[in-house]
């Protein structure tokens, strides 16, 4: 059997304190412990090995041992067992009879379910070493578990669920209105509400609804991510919407009144004389809902597009030959 350096396995100095001790385990034992690295057999077998050093140097009585006789043992090895006068046989013997008055203790075998100690361990500190007195306390939601008394966990304690992120398409209509949707989680369906006046990349928080947690741990969160679709006559921008009317030649040089499609329905709106391609004209109150906020709304801003007329006829085009005549005239006088 090895000599085993547990100054080493938990990345002390020989002469570190106490303090420095129990830290460094805390620190490996956190990040090894079968909990955190389920179905890991790496993980176990260092987590096993850090308990061991711990347990040995963790207590005064047993570190000043280990620290008398654990070079003396690897002497004794390298010398193949035939040097020195230390019966190590002899000690063991006694120091396992010593131990085992103390048998309403846990052992070894208690605490990691099964006599994973090395051999250095049982021959120097015996089978039946005092584990100490295991206590009793309660988590934040009342379950109860043990608590090794160098500070560790031995029972899993509660654990929340992990959190669920899906995303959900819906058209700008469902947005403008509010809508309720079916989304599959864990193979379940559930309806989620989705608000008026959502935006796309919106995250929506529903409690409890992700992975189931462990040890009476409470379940995670679902995250829905709400992506709004494009549509084929407003683009959005923040609560306003935008669209393109046409309008005749006629209309927007002599005014007029036209139809603008809105998210409930058409409305009519008049177009001013002589208005110019590209004019924007807002209508207040007619864009998206704001987002959690009662009867508040964007506006609609229509943008005229002045449509020329075709197959003109040939009185037309003498019509629009005198108007034109007419405003080179127009042009010389000014």
């Amino acid at each position: 059997m090895d000599y085993k350096d547990y100054y080493s396995t938990l990345g002390v100095k020989k002469g570190a304190s106490k303090d420095e001790i129990k830290k460094a385990y805390r620190k490996l034992a956190r990040k090894y412990h079968p909990d955190v690295n389920p179905d890991d057999e790496a993980a176990a077998k260092k987590f096993k090995e850090i308990s061991e050093a711990y347990e040995v140097l963790g207590t005064e009585e047993n570190r000043k041992l280990y620290d008398q006789l654990g070079s003396d043992w690897k002497k004794y090895k390298q010398s193949g067992g035939q040097s020195g006068d230390f019966n190590w046989q002899q000690w063991a013997k006694n120091q396992g009879a010593r131990n085992r008055q103390h048998a309403h203790s846990q052992t070894a075998e208690d605490f990691f379910g099964g006599g994973d100690f090395s051999d250095f361990f049982e021959q120097i500190f015996g089978g039946g070493i005092n584990r100490g007195q295991f206590r009793q306390r309660r988590t934040r939601g009342g379950a109860e578990f043990h608590e090794h008394p160098f500070g560790y966990e031995t029972r899993s304690v509660s654990q929340k669920g992990k959190d669920i992120h899906a995303d959900l398409e819906i058209s700008l209509e469902e947005a403008y209105k509010g809508t309720e949707k079916s989304v599959r989680v864990n193979r379940n369906q559930m309806k989620v509400k989705i608000p008026k006046g959502i935006h796309s990349g919106r995250r929506l928080k529903l409690k409890e609804r992700g992975h189931p947690g462990s040890h009476g741990g409470e379940p995670g969160e679902l995250y829905i991510t709400v992506n709004v679709k494009t549509h084929d006559v407003f683009t959005r921008e923040d609560d306003n919407l935008h669209t393109t009317v046409d309008v005749g030649l006629y209309q927007a040089i002599l005014g007029g009144v036209i139809d603008v499609p809105t998210m409930t329905g058409s409305v009519k709106i008049k177009v001013p004389p002589e208005s110019q391609p590209g004019k924007i004209m807002r209508i207040a109150g007619y864009g998206m809902p704001v987002f959690q906020s009662e009867n508040r709304k964007g506006d609609l801003f229509v943008t005229l597009q002045v449509v020329l007329p075709e197959k003109l006829t040939e009185k037309e085009k003498k019509l629009f030959r005198e108007l034109a005549e007419l405003r080179d005239e127009k042009a010389d006088r000014s």
